[in-house]
């Protein structure tokens, strides 16, 4: 009776490992966590957001926002990023106008886009917002993290589909 039940746990444990041995790169790969982080550092000049999002997630999004099929490959035209940031990760003067942004960088490293941008319309003295809704189109429960770097203090903002823009400093 003994030996049987040794011979059962270790048939389990071999049908276990198994399992894991064929479902475990594929978890390894998805990322369940929907997300992008940014740095966003106050300049003189504007806001200089640096984000980071994954690439399977952000090309598909990005292909989507003008109509097009979601890349096999993850990849996303430059020029359809920076339309697709511009339109979804909003900066805001003290006066309410939205700020135009412009690429200073997009680099894809293996699963991950580095997305550098930098304010190009003039800034209005304080009360500068931002809204971050960047892929909330494709997740429901996507949170984009946004760090603000100003004048060598930091805080951290929380953004999802139903956020209002936030006060960035004084």
């Amino acid at each position: 009776m003994r030996s049987r039940h040794i011979l059962r746990r270790n048939v389990v444990r071999v049908l276990f490992g198994a399992a894991c041995t064929f479902v475990t790169p594929q978890v390894l790969r998805a990322h369940a966590i929907h997300t992008t982080m940014t740095v966003l550092t106050t300049t003189p000049s504007g806001p200089t957001p640096n984000i980071r999002a994954f690439a399977d997630d952000f090309s598909a999004t990005v292909a989507r926002f003008p109509g097009r099929r979601a890349p096999a490959d993850s990849s996303a035209p430059a020029v359809d990023v920076t339309r697709y940031v511009n339109a979804h990760f909003t900066v805001y003067d003290g006066a309410g106008r939205v700020v135009t942004l412009e690429s200073c960088g997009i680099r894809r490293a293996n699963e991950l886009y580095w997305l550098c941008f930098r304010a190009v319309t003039p800034q209005s003295g304080t009360g500068v917002r931002l809204r971050n809704r960047m892929l909330t189109e494709l997740h429901d429960d996507q949170v984009n993290i946004v760090q603000v770097e100003n004048r060598g203090a930091r805080r951290t903002l929380l953004f999802t589909k139903a956020s209002a823009a936030a006060l960035l400093g004084s």
